[in-house]
């Protein structure tokens, strides 16, 4: 009977001890845990990404220092506080994500509109988490944001300057369209006749107007005669006869005889010194004597009505 109270006190020593090693396990454990909080939290808060995260009830738990520099939020502290009363203009639409969240869906978005209470409208990359405590059920959700306000807009006042850009290159076109149209006109001027006025230099690409201009001419009035008409063309140097030569030819194959007209003294002068050769065209004095040439050679002449009778007076 005597060693009975020794063994109890040794099962209660032995009790303590155990119990002394438990709150050893669970101090440990909580510091652990405590330490681990702090390197998420440290993590959390440094990482450069712009990221929170909140309870079942929408209040912030952790945020990074992206995320309080991103949405303007230097100098409040947050924790505790609800997601909805920091961002009260928040769109339903975004509500009815987190609420799908918090159900277990994982939900993200790519320049996601956010049109802001002051009339300005933010644009984010996003993406929703739900996240899980250590039983398995969801404790709230992790936001990850990108704000790409500046690029976006960056990129739609490009859009819009390509835009400008485009319509100033197509009014350019219609306007250079339109200069070429008035310097190689096609003027009809008697059936089966059409002269083209040239003013100015002729280059390689003005050549290459003025022959698709007479080209159409002649197709469109079903022309007999075209008479180019060089009065306004100061210099023709080898490389213009060469044009105007080709431009004749071009019309030939058409079945249109082509008559060089306004040669000055001064341009006669200079084809002679530089050996031009214009001998297959024709060629008259001014555009009077290119016409009656072309009259003559459809067989039509240009004559003076007579006057009509006055009718007779009563008296």
């Amino acid at each position: 009977m005597s060693d009975a109270p020794e063994t109890e006190i040794e099962q209660l020593r032995a009790r303590i001890a155990e119990l002394e090693q438990q709150m050893q396990r669970y101090a440990t454990i909580e510091e652990e845990l405590r330490a681990s909080e702090e390197r998420l939290r440290f993590f959390v808060e440094n990482t450069p990404a712009a990221v929170a995260m909140l309870d079942s009830d929408m209040r912030y738990i952790l945020a990074s220092q992206r995320w309080i520099h991103d949405y303007h939020l230097e100098g409040q502290d947050i924790t505790g506080r609800s997601h909805y009363e920091i961002f009260p203009d928040l769109p339903e639409r975004w509500k009815e994500v987190h609420r799908r969240a918090l159900a277990g869906a994982f939900e993200e978005a790519e320049e996601d509109p956010w049109p802001r209470d002051d009339g300005s409208t933010e644009w984010l990359n996003w993406k929703c988490y739900p996240w899980f405590k250590g039983d398995g059920s969801i404790g709230g959700i992790v936001f990850f944001t990108e704000v790409i306000t500046k690029r976006v807009l960056e990129r739609m006042e490009l859009e819009r300057s390509r835009e400008q850009l485009r319509a100033t290159v197509e009014e350019q076109e219609r306007l250079i369209q339109a200069i070429r149209e008035m310097s190689t006109p096609v003027v009809p001027i008697y059936d089966e006749i059409i002269v083209l006025p040239l003013v100015g230099s002729i280059d390689s690409r003005r050549s290459a107007q003025i022959m698709e201009a007479l080209l159409s001419g002649i197709q469109h009035y079903a022309a007999e005669i075209a008479i180019i008409d060089i009065t306004g063309v100061s210099v023709v140097d080898t490389s213009v006869a060469n044009h105007l030569i080709q431009t004749t030819r071009a019309a030939s194959l058409l079945g249109a005889h082509c008559v060089l007209v306004g040669i000055s003294a001064e341009v006669a002068q200079a084809m002679v010194h530089l050996g031009i050769d214009l001998s297959t065209v024709v060629t008259r004095s001014n555009l009077q004597a290119g016409i009656e040439y072309a009259l003559d050679r459809l067989g039509k002449q240009i004559t003076t009505r007579s006057p009509a009778p006055a009718p007779d007076t009563l008296v």
